[in-house]
């Protein structure tokens, strides 16, 4: 296919132009040779001579013919490519870019609108066509909105006599460290819809330190519709998919982006449930053979098998601990002293050895349910 300016130098005018800029923008087209049918299917309905801006129009010639002024190299109008699929026509409106003022085609640029409103570029990925960066334009109000908690608070007599001991607000506004190692020992109440009971002791938990971790989601203040969670109050849900069939429970903390993943949990309520959760999943992914019985210490010992286990996927993001009925968190008034292993966390080599090698996971030393033993680092505080 031919270049974009040479689709423009043989568009028939200003107005056909904007047919098919409004029809690029309305209709989903997959690639090149659909824009090219589109084109067709306006250019060839009328026949007519194309000019270039040097050239003067011929008084002999046909009073039906029509000049247009062809687009200079150096001001391509830029049209978004069938790569650019994140660009939605929400963000981006190829009407309200045109000064009204001005009907030519150099024209076509971003206007002030009003209100505050946030400009993020769009980098192009089609090395082929050389041409300038998209623009999109982002209503800060509408993300006010994405950054909303989301409320499910008690309400009948009963509801709030069973969370009447969670741990407050306070408890979780302190840095993300901090309470990676303060949420061992305490124990996880997942009230379900139906009235069941799920209790567990956090026994390992890992640190993510917002923008300066590059293991985590929100390294160097990255914001996406997934991580948004992380920048929202403390106590906070956030819970991601991981491998397109996992999930992962994550706390917010003090600091934007910081939030601590809970690795596993000790059941202590309902584990005939949790069993059932375990076996119903596992039942899903295998084709044949049979499903051995669930030991306890195996319900919970892995972020994935705790949501699981206690029914928690991506619908219970933006919830707070110190607020939703359906999950918060408690003192163990049975817990002994512990304690408390710290290590390097897992999976996560392919951020680097600075940051893989930080010891940033805890967990509590001789509990069956942690997902992984780390000997060297036992072996310090056996020592010491």
């Amino acid at each position: 296919m031919s270049s974009m300016n040479q689709i423009f130098q043989r568009l028939i005018n200003y107005k056909t132009l904007n047919q098919v800029l409004h029809q690029y923008t309305e209709i989903k087209i997959i690639d090149r040779k659909t824009f090219n049918l589109t084109f067709n299917n306006f250019s060839m309905k009328r026949s007519k001579t194309i000019h270039s801006v040097n050239n003067k129009i011929n008084p002999n010639e046909n009073d039906t013919s029509e000049t247009v002024m062809m687009i200079p190299e150096t001001k391509q109008v830029n049209l978004p490519q069938s790569k650019d699929k994140q660009i939605k026509r929400s963000k981006i409106n190829l009407k309200v870019l045109r000064n009204k003022n001005d009907k030519s085609l150099e024209t076509i640029k971003l206007q002030d609108f009003e209100g505050k409103k946030e400009i993020i570029e769009i980098s192009d990925t089609d090395k082929n066509v050389t041409r300038k960066k998209i623009r999109a334009i982002v209503d800060l109000e509408m993300m006010k909105d994405e950054l909303k908690q989301l409320e499910d608070p008690p309400v009948t007599p009963l509801e709030k006599e069973i969370c009447s001991s969670r741990l407050p607000f306070e408890f979780y506004d302190t840095p993300c460290e901090d309470l990676a190692q303060n949420l061992l020992g305490k124990v996880l109440v997942r009230r379900l819809e139906n009235g069941t009971i799920l209790k567990g002791r956090i026994v390992e938990t890992e640190g993510y330190l917002g923008e300066i971790d590059k293991a985590s989601h929100a390294y160097q203040n990255k914001v996406t519709p997934r991580n948004i969670p992380m920048y929202m109050s403390p106590g906070t849900i956030y819970i991601y998919m991981t491998y397109g069939m996992y999930y992962c429970f994550n706390i917010s903390s003090k600091g934007d982006g910081s939030a601590v993943l809970i690795r596993a949990v000790e059941p202590l309520e309902g584990m005939e449930y949790m069993t059932s959760q375990r076996i119903m999943k596992k039942k899903s992914n295998m084709s044949k053979g049979t499903i051995k019985d669930f030991k306890v210490h195996e319900l919970c010992n892995g972020p994935s098998k705790l949501c699981m286990s206690f029914q928690l996927n991506k619908n219970h993001n933006k919830y707070s601990l110190c607020e939703w009925k359906g999950l918060w968190i408690e003192d163990d008034s049975y817990q002994e002293e512990i304690k408390i292993i710290q290590c390097a966390r897992i999976g996560i080599d392919s951020c680097g050895p600075e940051w893989s090698r930080k010891p940033l996971r805890y967990y509590i030393y001789g509990n069956k349910s942690v997902s992984k033993r780390d000997k060297k680092a036992e072996a310090l505080i056996i020592n010491t």
